[in-house]
């Protein structure tokens, strides 16, 4: 999936994510592997224009490794980034605002 985000194919990324969070071995990985893949899979849900989508992994990657989400400075890109949107998702804003995004 990261690969191909990293070429610029986030449709391509995103299908495979799908694929990815269904198998056994996704359960198994630490914590903090599946908060930081999380973040990833919001950035390729932003690069297709998907701000529910990207919304749902930020939230889900906060309830697996909070600090993964609220200290690695690119999630607090991909936060802003999603946050900007009006109405902000919930979840975003709350997480915007626990990252000190917003008041």
């Amino acid at each position: 999936m990261l690969v191909a985000a990293q070429r610029g194919d986030a449709v391509e990324a995103l299908q495979r994510h799908s694929a990815v969070v269904r198998r056994e071995a996704w359960r198994r990985l630490p914590a903090e592997y599946r908060g930081a893949y999380l973040v990833d899979v919001a950035r390729a849900y932003l690069q297709v224009g998907d701000l529910r989508g990207a919304a749902r992994a930020l939230v889900d990657a906060d309830s697996v490794a909070p600090a993964e989400v609220r200290c690695r400075p690119l999630a607090r890109t991909v936060i802003a980034d999603v946050a900007r949107a009006q109405p902000a998702p919930a979840g975003v804003a709350r997480l915007a605002t626990l990252v000190g995004l917003t008041r």
